[in-house]
């Protein structure tokens, strides 16, 4: 293995373990405590979709819950925290009571880090 495999997004059987652009997206939502349902209406799509695309990520990143995506996600530099904290300050979500679930989310993932 060459020096400039060790960092690429490759694991060792070749599968790609970067995020599409739609599932960025929607990880960064879920990092801001929204949720499935609650991100599907956000980009106007339908929630098995969504739930779809988030599968497909826990699968490219080898995560286990959406915590764990989020922090590997953070770790990876596939999401921006500055972008989450962002989409925390204007998200109409957190007006429904998303606060605790975005704290109780922030917790899961310093565990993962």
């Amino acid at each position: 293995m060459s020096v400039s495999n060790i960092n690429s997004s490759v694991d060792y059987l070749g599968r790609d373990m970067n995020l599409t652009k739609r599932q960025t997206e929607i990880v960064e939502l879920l990092a801001s405590g929204m949720t499935a349902e609650q991100t599907a209406e956000r980009l106007s799509r339908a929630v098995p979709t969504v739930r779809r695309h988030i599968q497909l990520a826990y699968e490219r990143v080898g995560a286990r819950n959406t915590a764990h995506l989020v922090a590997i996600s953070i770790r990876k530099g596939f999401i921006c925290l500055i972008v989450v904290s962002m989409l925390t300050g204007t998200d109409d979500g957190l007006r429904r009571g998303n606060k605790t679930r975005l704290v109780r989310r922030v917790e899961q993932v310093e565990m993962y880090a």
